[in-house]
Formats: C-alpha cells, sequence, structure tokens
C-alpha cells in the first residue's frame, strides 16, 4: 500500500477530537489533537478514544503508544475527554498545551508573559458568576449562569493535563508558542524528533508567548489596571478572594480603582465573555508539512476588529496577530484545512468584503479558469439552540465553494438544505451515512 497520511475527525458532538497518522520512514507517527464536547456525554470520547486505540502500535504490555497529544486550549469542547482513567491503555510520550494552561505551573508563567494576568482575570470572573449562581432562581437564567461557570472551571483538566497525565508516562508537558525557538526548554530540534524524515516538520503558527502584549488588554486599559500592574495574586481555587489582594497601579488613586474594580466584577458576564475570547486566541495552531501536503490546524482562533493588522494594545484576534507575524507561512494554500471553531463566523478569516477575508484567500483560494479545487476543510460540529450561528451558513458556502470535498446531499441541515455546497461535516456525515468519524487521506505529492 502507498504511503497515505491520514486525518480522523471523530464525531463528538459539538467538540474536537482530531487522530492524525503521519508516515515516517517505514513506520508512523501518531497525533491526537484534543478530546472533548460540549452538552454531549463521556460515550462519544469514550468510542472516540476506543477507535483510536485501535490504530496505535501496541506494546508488550498490551498499551498503545501515541506519539504526540497536543491539546490546543482550556475549554472543555476541547479537553473534556481528558479523565483520569479513559487514557489508562495509553502511553503518551509528548504532551504539547496552550499557554493558557500555565495556571498550575509557575516556570511556564515565567516565559508566558502575563499568563499570571489570565488567570487573575478568570478568578474574577469565577468569583463574581458563582455569586450570581448562588442568588438566581431556577430555570433559563440559571442554566446559563452555570454553563458559563462550568467553561471557566477547569481545576480537574487542569490538573489531569499538568500533572496527572505527565505524571503517569514520566514527562512533562511542554507549553508551546508560536515564538517557541527562544525558549530556553523548547527548540526546534524537539519537533524534528518526532519524525524520523526531517522534511516532515509541524510548525507552531500560534499563539505568541507574550500574552498580555497580544491578545489581552495592554498597558493603560481598564483589565490591565484592574488587575494591577504586576499581573495580580498567583490565585488558588480554593480562595478565589485573594484577588482582592491586588494593588492599585500607581498611576491611578485607590478611590477610583476601587470604583473601576466594582465595576468590572459587576460585569460579570462580561469578563467571562472576554476570558473565553482570549483563551480561544490561546488555541495553539499548528501547521503539518507532508510530503508537499500542508495541513493546518487551528484550534479555535479567532479574527478581530475592521482591519487585518494587530493593534498595538493588545486585544487581537490570533489570526491578526498570525498574519502579522507569519504571513510568510500563510500566503501558501493549503492542502487541509480544519474548520476552526466549529463554524462559528469569527474562527475562520473571512467575512464579506473585508480585509481579513486575504487570509483565506491566500489558503484556500477560489479557482480560477480552468483549475480545479483540491484543497480539503472538515469542520467537527453540531447545530445547539445555545449558538445558533454554529457553524455559520455563509461561511460554510464559502469553504464548500474552495475545497474538492465538498457536498451537497446534506439535507438534515434546515439552515441550508440540500444542493448547497459546503465542506464535510462530523455532524451531518453521521447523519446522512451513519459515519462516526471523518476520514480524509494525503499521497505525497
Amino acid at each position: 500500500m502507498a504511503e497515505q497520511l491520514l486525518v480522523r475527525m471523530f464525531n463528538v458532538g459539538l467538540g474536537d477530537c482530531i487522530y492524525v497518522r503521519v508516515p515516517d520512514k517505514g513506520s508512523n507517527v501518531h497525533i491526537l489533537i484534543d478530546c472533548g464536547n460540549k452538552f454531549s456525554g463521556m460515550d462519544l470520547l469514550q468510542d472516540a478514544i476506543a477507535n483510536l486505540e485501535n490504530e496505535l502500535p501496541q506494546n508488550p504490555d498490551g498499551t498503545r503508544n501515541l506519539d504526540l497529544l497536543v491539546v490546543t486550549h482550556p475549554h472543555e469542547d476541547h479537553h473534556k475527554g481528558f479523565e483520569p482513567n479513559i487514557f489508562n491503555n495509553i502511553k503518551i510520550k509528548n504532551i504539547w498545551l496552550s499557554p493558557a494552561f500555565c495556571e498550575l505551573d509557575e516556570a511556564c508563567k515565567k516565559k508566558h508573559v502575563s499568563s499570571k494576568r489570565l488567570s487573575a482575570l478568570q478568578a474574577m470572573a469565577q468569583n463574581a458568576l458563582s455569586s450570581m449562581v448562588e442568588v438566581s432562581p431556577a430555570g433559563e437564567t440559571k442554566d446559563y449562569l452555570e454553563d458559563m461557570l462550568l467553561s471557566l472551571s477547569k481545576a480537574e483538566a487542569f490538573d489531569e493535563l499538568n500533572r496527572n497525565l505527565p505524571g503517569k508516562n514520566g514527562i512533562k508537558p511542554k507549553y508551546v508558542s508560536a515564538d517557541f525557538k527562544y525558549d530556553g526548554e523548547f527548540k526546534s530540534q524537539d519537533v524534528a524528533r518526532l519524525f524520523k524524515d526531517q522534511t516532515t516538520r509541524i510548525k507552531i503558527l500560534g499563539p505568541m508567548s507574550d500574552i498580555d502584549k497580544y491578545y489581552l488588554s495592554g498597558n493603560g486599559q481598564p483589565l490591565h489596571l484592574a488587575l494591577g500592574a504586576d499581573g495580580g495574586p498567583a490565585i488558588q481555587r480554593a480562595n478565589l478572594n485573594l484577588i482582592e489582594e491586588v494593588k492599585p497601579p500607581r498611576n491611578i488613586s485607590s478611590q477610583d480603582f476601587d470604583l473601576l474594580r466594582r465595576g468590572i466584577q459587576g460585569n460579570a458576564l462580561a469578563i467571562a465573555a472576554i476570558v473565553g475570547h482570549a483563551v480561544n486566541n490561546l488555541s495553539v495552531v499548528l501547521l503539518l508539512e507532508w510530503k508537499g501536503n500542508r495541513l493546518l490546524f487551528p484550534g479555535d482562533a479567532e479574527w478581530e476588529g475592521s482591519k487585518i493588522e494587530i493593534k498595538p494594545n493588545g486585544g487581537n484576534g490570533s489570526w491578526n496577530v498570525m498574519w502579522a507575524t507569519q504571513q510568510k507561512e500563510l500566503s501558501k494554500p493549503l492542502d487541509f484545512l480544519k474548520v476552526g471553531h466549529h463554524g462559528s463566523e469569527n474562527a475562520t478569516p473571512w467575512a464579506k468584503d473585508h480585509p481579513i477575508s486575504k487570509v483565506l484567500d491566500s489558503l484556500l483560494p477560489i479557482p480560477k479558469g480552468n483549475k480545479k479545487r483540491t484543497a480539503k476543510a472538515v469542520i467537527s460540529t453540531q447545530r445547539t439552540s445555545r449558538w445558533p450561528s454554529i457553524p455559520a451558513p455563509a461561511l460554510l458556502m464559502e469553504i464548500g465553494a474552495r475545497v474538492v470535498n465538498a457536498k451537497d446531499d446534506y439535507t438534515g441541515d434546515t439552515k441550508l438544505g440540500s444542493g448547497v455546497l459546503q465542506p464535510e461535516r462530523t455532524d451531518q456525515e453521521s447523519l446522512t451515512r451513519r459515519k462516526k468519524w471523518v476520514d480524509v487521506v494525503f499521497h505525497p505529492k
């Protein structure tokens, strides 16, 4: 059988669980990117991992070898499956985590600037939302607040991925970023060691390690001031009130600072939203290059603003930052795109008559003349009443016009119906063809 690179995207509901098998000089390198979902049970994730085990090489003791686990960012639709017993039969050689997981690792906090500020901001949201849940009557409002609080409370997943799972496998997790080559513990040679064939590469395009400079508020902005010039205290989940120890910066009066902090704490939903966007933008974005093929896995990276350029005082989308820092890599066409954030309109760099569309035009150019579409794209998604715009119909049609594996028979999608080209989707493949996953195969060029 000829060499084939396999991407298998499991149907896990609204979430990502992606297996990649990369041929490598007579053997294979096995990679898992994320394992989580939202609103669905653990059974779909357990089924996916059971299937994954069948694909992995077996050790004499019956365990299976996974070369690399990547968890793009700490949201449950990407890490919910990392519970203590699910991975008992899998031996993991390498774990790469987003800098957003730095919360429990002091050495990581020192390398990834302002990760401590993100932890403090999340603690603010947790504290305020917990108070709101306690006084909310039963009903949709309480359910909504509890969902938002659950999305922020990731103690078990943090412990499992930062400590327990690495400890069981005798390794340390690596907190990766696009500027990893400047990191004393994570050099380009570590990436190369995954593959015997040195022409096969995994490049990390995002995020950048300076979280505050690129993705949070930047100096002089309200969130920066509210959290303190030093990034806030080391927050422990057992005592979220430690946030009160934050001292006001010298350039603002204590009275103004108290007013500012009370205003921010009172707007817990806004804080939670800011944290959610920041964490999405801290997604590990992977570009895999193999035998002339280019495959991009962007996690839930978002784009932001009316321009493509980044803002100097922070609050940027990851796609904007990547275009500014990784334009060389993003200016070449892809052979595969994992559509970001389950088809959310702000997670793929395209919008009608918007400058950000230049990025998608570079990655998935619309064929001109007699040229045929050659690239492929898949969305791991599920429609939900909570977010009716996921996946976004206009975005589905735009990507469908750019890829060769587009489908026009997804009759179960009332938003689009049949006869409209859109990329392959895990939910619709499950409905129309009873498939538990979507496979995409690539051959050497």
